[in-house]
């Protein structure tokens, strides 16, 4: 009998959504001017590489709970950028920026009060948010420079689902075999794989190859001379939104289980052998955002979660 893998995704109610946009918005309009920007590589920086997810951002309305969560499932540190009520936070694993963290108001409305966005290394900003005009997706945040880091815009696919395209200003992060604690692999759960697919493989250098199946569900890998990059799964489902996921590397699955509830966090999807050989497990933190664990060694067949 097929298990069918739980979908992370979630039906957001309330203002939050809207509200989430707008303040982007305004920030980086806001703050492009005001330099600098962290960067996203200090040490060990390579080339712009187009394809590669290469950033996150955590857009989260409590900051100290996000930090205090953070800090003990994955032993990540924290450094506050700028003044006044909404400083931006940059996330560190091992010393080595990660990922930042970006306060936004949520209603009482609102079911999520925090999601991961994640960032895909483009030639052309300005090129990539047109590309995705054409083929039916949104620009939500126009191409912007933001000094230190570099130009971004914020958009979306034509099945809603949100990511970050962005020019690294000093390169992109080495591209080497994650450490634990950094972002291992990025899958897009979607209505339907082979269209997104194609329209991810139109803004990157992208080979799109079967993967068979998780759990059921259809996969295929958005790969780059022949290196998976990203997976997208198709979970097949009008009703629910497209979204996605985005798997931390640990060093054991079940002991960060254990810290995931202990922080207050809460498991979605528990480890199966049905599922990536009990390897990996889906979780929410406590504001409600969903992200991956994978327990990967070096040796693991290649393909499988990169």
């Amino acid at each position: 009998m097929t298990q069918r893998v739980r979908y992370p995704g979630r039906r957001f109610e309330g203002t939050g959504r809207l509200a989430c946009v707008v303040f982007v918005l305004l920030l980086l309009v806001g703050c492009a001017s005001k330099p600098p920007w962290p960067a996203v590589a200090e040490t060990d920086v390579g080339p712009v590489s187009p394809g590669r997810w290469v950033w996150a951002e955590l857009f989260v309305a409590d900051v100290l709970a996000a930090k205090a969560f953070y800090g003990q499932v994955f032993g990540w540190t924290f450094q506050s950028f700028g003044a006044g009520a909404r400083p931006y936070t940059l996330i560190r694993n091992a010393g080595k920026p990660i990922a930042g963290m970006l306060p936004h108001a949520a209603g009482n409305a609102d079911v999520q009060r925090a999601r991961w966005l994640a960032v895909m290394s483009v030639a052309d900003v300005q090129e990539a948010a047109a590309t995705v005009d054409q083929r039916g997706g949104e620009v939500i945040v126009e191409p912007v420079d933001l000094p230190g880091r570099g130009r971004v815009s914020l958009l979306a696919d034509p099945e809603a689902a949100r990511f970050g395209v962005m020019t690294s200003e000093v390169g992109d992060p080495a591209d080497v075999m994650p450490a634990f604690g950094d972002w291992l692999w990025r899958e897009l759960w979607a209505r339907s794989a082979d269209d997104m697919a194609a329209f991810y493989a139109a803004l990157a250098p992208y080979q799109i190859q079967q993967a068979g199946d998780v759990a059921g569900n259809a996969e295929v890998h958005l790969s780059i001379d022949g290196y998976p990059r990203a997976g997208v799964i198709e979970h097949g489902d009008s009703d629910l939104p497209s979204t996605w996921l985005h798997y931390v590397r640990v060093a054991d699955l079940e002991a960060t289980l254990t810290r995931v509830r202990q922080a207050g966090g809460s498991v979605l999807v528990e480890p199966s052998p049905a599922i990536r050989q009990g390897r990996v497990a889906i979780v929410t933190d406590p504001l409600g955002a969903s992200i991956g664990l994978a327990e990967w060694s070096e040796t693991d067949l290649a393909g499988d979660a990169r």
